[in-house]
């Protein structure tokens, strides 16, 4: 065997211990992720859509007209192989999570052996690019795109524009047209992980005759200019008839693009020294400072080093610039609130930092031996897991999740809300009071937690602090602009709260503007007929009831309540066709069949009225009405025996009213 072929075989099995280190090392780091549940930030709301979608799970019309959350008509983002991705981990683990982090787990190593070619193309030394992957791979700042589920649109981006620049590039290599049409299908790919692909076109072109200095004629590159507008173009056409977006310019645009300039220095920083790591994370003064003086510092370096390649260099920054500004062009509402930013969004841009780095290190080690910068790199890439190591368990639950972002910034009024709603899903109402209540202190005109107050103390039965509460999340919601969560639905439950008080008259003047305000709201029109019902003002209750069934069709409450009203009103006819949908809807609901029998004797249907009672009694044998009303249909029969027996059950059950048959007797 000749020397070449001992070096060719001594290179492809150097290449495959380093593609097994790169798939074991972050394999061994983050497989625990697997037996994490979830955040209840954003991933609970996703994966209980994608399966309860139509077509049960794997349906994939479904994730290209939805959005990113699988909400109808969505106002979120545009991500159809995030829901496909994530179709399939519900297809196979269903509401267990040990796919999904699987996934994403799987999602990383791929990217990071990918990187390892990536930055090999772009001129790094193979054991450099080995290492810059391994720091990539371990990354404590990356942490939260492995762990936390919703992140997996970014994982997805990062892979397939990778993938896109290598197959751009192995073509004009080897001029084999298999790779025009890999190249078409990772960069469609990209572009159904997130929109910021739709600027890899331009990246690409500056590698190609900014970096290159090729001279390729329009001609030549046109295969890779119709793959890009075609892909553009099925893209934003389907993502024009998903997406309902009205945002105003405080949340999209220049205005949210200077507020999120200091996401440059701070991921710059926070990439190479992982300070002030959380699950939702503010821009601070220490992690800003730290990366403006890497930033000098890099800059310093690449003027100081006089082979260095300026070009590829350049290239780095703007390949790092041009994919963390999209984000930048959108800011929250909920930013002074909840996160100004998400750590995993520099997953892609960070490749360019990457190239910056490895061109840099090819200049200064370049009188040291792979063994001797191996041993180097080994406690700096173990310093970092350790870091990944102590930082990965906050994504483990809800709990730890909220509780990250509480330690990192005591004024997080979002993290607050969000920690006190799980410790009430799980019983724990003192800590949810408690942190409802830190919320409010960090931020006094934020409505929702005074809305969860006002929910949790009307399951406590205590209405009249659940109204307190509820009439503060109105006042904040309706001062607050651009943080109004609740809008109707606060108004929905402060108007239960004073039903439940017994302020007919009070609830008839608060709704009286809501309704105008919020005209589709068919609760508020029920909750108005309510009121109106309980101040015997009967016409005005049915014409409340009849805006509510208009709205909302298919609620059992509306038929029940409009059948009554009629009832009041003499039209047992309607009242029984509004009682006969409310059963259609619930068959097994109680007050249908009790308001059915109440009808049938006002139809003088007796027997029909013996019957639904009866079948009242079956759901509810304790409801002491039930079988004094029996007892009046059966007496109407003629069966004394029987009708006194219901009176005398409905007497012992507490319903007074049978006293009185009872004693006459009739």
């Amino acid at each position: 065997m000749d020397s070449n072929n001992k070096i060719g075989i001594k290179n492809i099995i150097n290449l495959l211990k380093y593609i097994i280190l790169l798939a074991l090392i972050p394999a061994a780091l983050y497989f625990r992720v697997i037996n994490y549940g979830i955040s209840g930030f954003d991933d609970a709301l996703i994966i209980y859509n994608v399966n309860n979608s139509p077509g049960n799970k794997i349906n994939i019309q479904g994730a290209f007209t939805h959005d990113a959350l699988m909400g109808e008509k969505g106002d979120t983002f545009y991500r159809p192989l995030q829901i496909i991705s994530m179709m399939v981990d519900a297809e196979t683990s269903g509401l267990q999570m040990w796919s999904y982090h699987l996934t994403n787990l799987l999602l990383h190593i791929l990217t990071v052996i990918t990187l390892f070619f990536f930055l090999k193309k772009t001129g790094v030394r193979e054991e450099i690019s080995f290492l810059l992957s391994l720091f990539f791979a371990v990354n404590p700042m990356l942490t939260n795109a492995v762990a936390w589920i919703p992140a997996r649109g970014d994982l997805l981006l990062g892979l397939f524009c990778l993938l896109s620049f290598l197959t751009f590039i192995e073509y004009y290599n080897s001029q084999k047209r298999a790779y025009i049409i890999a190249h078409a299908v990772v960069f469609f790919l990209a572009i159904l992980s997130k929109e910021t692909a739709v600027l890899l076109p331009l990246i690409i072109i500056s590698w190609h005759y900014f970096v290159q200095k090729k001279k390729t004629g329009i001609k030549e590159i046109l295969p890779f200019l119709i793959i890009w507008l075609v892909s553009f173009m099925i893209f934003f056409s389907m993502r024009h008839f998903v997406l309902k977006i009205d945002h105003n310019s405080n949340e999209l645009g220049i205005i949210p693009l200077l507020k999120n300039i200091p996401v440059i220095p701070v991921t710059f920083g926070k990439f190479f020294i992982p300070l002030n790591l959380t699950t939702m994370p503010f821009y601070t003064t220490t992690t800003i400072v730290t990366g403006l003086i890497l930033i000098i510092l890099t800059v310093i370096a690449v003027v100081k080093l006089i082979k260095l390649d300026k070009r590829a260099v350049i290239w780095g920054f703007l390949w790092f610039l041009a994919f963390t500004a999209p984000p930048m062009l959108f800011r929250t509402f909920i930013a002074k609130i909840g996160f100004e930013y998400f750590d995993y969004r520099v997953y892609l841009p960070s490749a360019g930092l990457l190239v910056i780095l490895g061109l840099i290190l090819n200049e200064v080690t370049v009188d040291i031996r792979s063994k001797t910068l191996l041993k180097v790199s080994i406690p700096i890439l173990f310093i970092y897991a350790f870091i990944a190591v102590i930082h990965l368990p906050v994504f483990i639950n809800p709990i730890s999740f909220f509780t990250s972002a509480i330690n990192s910034n005591s004024g997080n009024a979002m993290a607050y809300e969000e920690r006190g709603l799980n410790y009430d899903q799980i019983g724990n109402r003192e800590k949810a009071i408690e942190d409802y209540n830190q919320a409010i202190k960090a931020h006094p005109e934020y409505s929702s937690p005074y809305y969860n107050l006002g929910v949790l103390y009307g399951e406590l039965g205590d209405h009249i602090n659940a109204e307190k509460y509820f009439s503060l999340a109105v006042k904040y919601d309706t001062l607050n602009h651009e943080i109004r969560f609740l809008k109707d639905i606060a108004y929905i439950n402060l108007s239960k709260a004073k039903l439940s008080l017994r302020k007919f008259d009070e609830t008839i003047e608060s709704l009286k503007q809501p309704v105008k305000d919020y005209p589709n709201s068919g609760y508020l029109h029920n909750n108005l007929g309510l009121a109106y019902y309980s101040r015997m003002k009967f016409d005005s209750a049915l014409v409340e009831y009849n805006q509510a069934i208009e709205l909302v069709n298919n609620d059992v409450n509306f038929y029940n309540n409009r059948g009554m009203a009629k009832y009041h009103l003499n039209d047992y006819n309607g009242a029984k066709l509004d009682f006969e949908k409310a059963q259609g809807l619930k068959p097994d609901n109680i007050e249908a069949l009790g308001n059915m029998g109440m009808v049938k004797l006002k139809l003088n249907d007796n027997e029909g009225a013996v019957a639904e009672f009866t079948n009242e009694i079956k759901l509810s044998p304790t409801f002491g009405p039930a079988y004094y009303w029996r007892g009046i249909a059966y007496m109407n029969l003629n069966k004394e025996g029987d009708a006194k027996k219901d009176w005398l059950k409905s007497s012992e059950l507490g319903f007074t009213k049978a006293n009185e048959k009872l004693k006459n007797g009739k």
